[in-house]
């Protein structure tokens, strides 16, 4: 149920230049656009052995205005707000997102930045969602898209605070990574037919910082990784390779990396995949997903995905009949739990999502974990109701 609602950074390198320039700053502002959503959710969660059963209710609104183009210049500014309407026990909603009570915000500013376009690329200046393998959700950065070079685009970003900014759980704080943030190299090149080649650097400073105030698998460690993701599609069967690696600054923390196979076809109106996921049997992932990730098919299955010599299979379908599309996948970690690695954790998930109208959809999800300690055994039930405009 995670990020409902389209990247503002993509919004912008996509709607730039299709509308002609403003003649004047005035009426780039009077040309601009509202886009938005409003939206309710609930889950429960039914635990076993001794924790407790959890739910929560809440209620969500996000607006966002680009001006139009002027000379190559934009400007958006966009926020949102998240209401708890109930709770089972106190901290539920709070901690659905992190145990630190003190990063819980009622509303966020969450894009607030200048574009400029030309021939050769797009450059944003300000706060931003960003959608990039390992780096995602809302920064203050700098990024620049060029796409100078033939059939090849090319990110360079610079990072320096991160937060995310969901619809469904609580808000939280822009928080500092580090002394001297995280600088980005994403190059995308797609001169082979139904091909893209991903490589990729990232070096982040995260010393002294307060990114890991809940963040999962979070690090006050410097580190670099590199990775590269391949996709092709050949007789409609869509293949991908991603390898990716860390160079950990502390000696006291292992290198780490992980590799990601899939391999799927659609038939008719029916999606067809398979895939298979494996970490360092020392390191697991290292730092790697400190500022977000792609790669976790599951909903509850991340900490034993990302886990130390973990090897992960999983099976999805999925079905669009009418207006509603249907979901089913089957996800079994093995993993090391320090002593032997005998260790496995499963999850089933069902999804629908329903397109009502235009502007307002449903979505719901099922999701039941089997762990080797039945302690973290768990049932959830998420549901969402969202209207967009």
């Amino acid at each position: 149920m995670k990020k409902l609602y389209i990247s503002t950074v993509a919004a912008s390198l996509l709607t730039t230049g299709a509308l002609a320039d403003s003649s004047s700053i005035k009426d780039a502002f009077a040309n601009g656009k509202v886009s938005g959503d409003i939206s309710i959710y609930t889950e429960s969660v039914k635990a076993n052995g001794t924790n407790e059963d959890s739910a929560f209710t809440n209620s969500s609104i996000g607006i966002q205005y680009e001006t139009d183009s002027f000379n190559g210049f934009k400007a958006a500014i966009g926020g949102r707000t998240n209401h708890k309407f109930s709770e089972k026990n106190d901290g539920d909603y709070i901690n659905s997102y992190t145990e630190d009570k003190d990063n819980d915000s009622e509303a966020v500013l969450s894009t607030a930045n200048i574009s400029y376009t030309s021939d050769y690329g797009t450059i944003i200046a300000g706060r931003q969602e960003i959608d990039l393998e390992w780096i995602g959700d809302f920064h203050e950065a700098v990024v620049a898209e060029i796409t100078a070079i033939p059939d090849t685009t090319v990110v360079v970003g610079h990072t320096t605070r991160f937060m995310e900014a969901n619809a469904d759980t609580n808000l939280g704080k822009m928080a500092d990574i580090g002394d001297s943030g995280a600088t980005v190299i994403d190059v995308k090149y797609e001169g082979i037919e139904n091909v893209v080649i991903n490589p990729y650097f990232i070096n982040a400073s995260m010393n002294d910082g307060d990114l890991t105030d809940g963040v999962e698998n979070g690090s006050d460690d410097d580190f670099s990784a590199y990775g590269l993701k391949a996709t092709a599609s050949v007789s409609n069967i869509d293949l991908t390779a991603h390898y990716a690696a860390t160079s950990e600054d502390d000696s006291a923390t292992e290198d780490g990396s992980i590799a990601h196979l899939e391999v799927g076809t659609t038939i008719s109106n029916i999606s067809l995949a398979a895939g298979y996921i494996t970490t360092d049997k020392d390191g697991g992932i290292g730092s790697i997903s400190t500022l977000g990730d792609n790669i976790d098919p599951s909903e509850e299955l991340g900490d034993y995905i990302y886990g130390t010599n973990s090897d992960t299979f999983y099976v999805n379908v999925g079905a669009e009949v009418s207006i509603v599309a249907l979901g089913a996948q089957y996800a079994q970690s093995e993993y090391d739990d320090g002593a032997s690695k005998n260790e496995e954790a499963s999850e089933i998930l069902l999804t629908a999502d329903i397109a009502i109208t235009d502007e307002l959809s449903f979505g719901a999800f099922y999701s039941s974990v089997d762990a080797e300690d039945s302690d973290d055994d768990q049932d959830k039930l998420a549901a969402m109701l969202t209207y967009s405009f």
